[in-house]
Parts: C-alpha cells; sequence; structure tokens
C-alpha cells in the first residue's frame, strides 16, 4: 500500500510544479516610454521614460509643463521601487526634504500615476498626475534633460545628476 502511495504523491507534486509554471507574472512591466499631450507644445505636457537596469532595477526620468501662459516645466530622476502591499511601484526619495511619494500604476498600454503624498516640488503648476499613453515599449537607454543635456541611465544614477 506503501508502494502505492508514492507514484501518487510524485504525480501530485509534478502536477503541482507544472501549474506554478503556467502562472502568469504578477509584476507589471513598466518599461518604455510614455507621454501627456508631448507633441502639442502649446499646451501643458508630461513624458516619462522608464528604464530596467541590468540587475533589474527601475529608474525613471519625467519631465512637465504647464503650457500656456506660464510654461514652467518641472522634472524628476528617481527610482521606483515595488510596494507588496498594493501591488504598484512607487517613488519615494531618499531626500525626505521634499516629503514627495508617487504610485504608479499599470493599465493595459497606460500608466497612471498619482501623488500619494507631499508635494514633489516640480515647479509652480507641475504635477506628475495624470494618465500616460504608452509611445513605445523599449527600454530607453537615455533621455534629454530641460537643460539639453543628454542622459544615459546606466551610466549616471540620480544621486549623481544634479542638474536637470
Amino acid at each position: 500500500m506503501k508502494k502505492a502511495l508514492i507514484p501518487s504523491a510524485l504525480l501530485l507534486i509534478l502536477f503541482s510544479l507544472i501549474l506554478i509554471s503556467f502562472q502568469p507574472n504578477t509584476l507589471p512591466n513598466l518599461q518604455g516610454s510614455y507621454t501627456v499631450n508631448y507633441a502639442k507644445k502649446t499646451t501643458a505636457y508630461q513624458q516619462l521614460a522608464i528604464h530596467y537596469t541590468h540587475t533589474g532595477k527601475i529608474l525613471f526620468y519625467f519631465e512637465g509643463s504647464t503650457g500656456k501662459p506660464a510654461y514652467n516645466t518641472g522634472s524628476e530622476y528617481g527610482w521606483l521601487s515595488f510596494n507588496k502591499k498594493t501591488g504598484n511601484y512607487e517613488y519615494m526619495p531618499k531626500d525626505t526634504v521634499e516629503d514627495c511619494n508617487l504610485e504608479f500604476v499599470k493599465n493595459g498600454d497606460k500608466l497612471i500615476i498619482k501623488t500619494l503624498h507631499g508635494d514633489c516640488g516640480f515647479g509652480h503648476g507641475v504635477y506628475a498626475d495624470g494618465t500616460y499613453q504608452q509611445a513605445s515599449k523599449n527600454n530607453p537607454q537615455s533621455f534629454t534633460t530641460r537643460t539639453g543635456k543628454k542622459v544615459y541611465f546606466d551610466k549616471t544614477s540620480p544621486e549623481t545628476l544634479t542638474d536637470y
């Protein structure tokens, strides 16, 4: 009787392993470029680039403008971390002076950014909040800052970039 249980147990274990291998990856892939009104430079716009490093860490660069009449602009370069509790990615700078906390939620080919807490200090009237349309699924290698400087994600960390 014990010999009959061993093959049954092995089949059950094998079946469980097969089921686990077909489980979908629950972590959303944010990699790519996203925009809100970016082609319309005469109005408020937002752009976002999300880069996955070779070590699996996630970097992002945000830039936004209020549009007419003031054309205030702001930007942020930082790391995203996964919040196991919500299942979403978040940005919370190590520098707590700004008290900024952003949530990134992937929904199909759109990315929704919401300020959870604080002021991110992008500039007067500039916010990252909004629904961004994915423009590219490619892993961006670089971005150009508001000052015209080309920055490569893999060569420059957010901690070392000061003029953006």
